[in-house]
């Protein structure tokens, strides 16, 4: 009886940390759907307060709404046909890195993100979008 109540308490215990990470573990795919549609307000719900924002030559550190803004220029010029994850890495606590890859019907862009982790939940904080040559 003991050991059951122990392993009972082990696995209450262990489930919040579990949730957290199940949370966290697709927010890149979220954030990929979310530029594969061009959904700039979807995208925006994402941002940290203020996003450090580099598309083709442009850089800038913005506001979330100018960063969405943005984005949501950006999208108006090009629709994607897809979004693949060419890398991400999700393994660090506080941090949470991406690397996309969008395609449109004549060219191909890289897309960077950073994510850190403010009160468990992971907003991107810099995105750089280049073309792929």
């Amino acid at each position: 009886m003991k050991s059951a109540f122990l392993i009972v308490l082990f696995l209450i215990n262990s489930l919040p940390v579990q949730l957290s990470q199940l949370g966290t573990a697709d927010i890149i795919d979220v954030i990929a759907n979310s530029f594969r549609s061009g959904d700039s307000k979807e995208l925006g719900m994402h941002f940290s307060t203020s996003v450090s924002l580099s598309i083709l030559e442009d850089n800038n550190t913005y506001s979330k709404n100018q960063a969405e803004i943005l984005l949501h220029n950006f999208f108006d010029k090009y629709t994607f046909r897809s979004c693949k994850i060419l890398h991400k890495m999700e393994t660090n606590t506080s941090n949470r890195y991406a690397v996309l890859e969008l395609s449109d019907a004549s060219q191909k862009f890289r897309v960077s993100l950073s994510l850190k982790n403010f009160n468990g939940k992971f907003l991107i904080t810099d995105i750089r979008i280049d073309k792929e040559k």
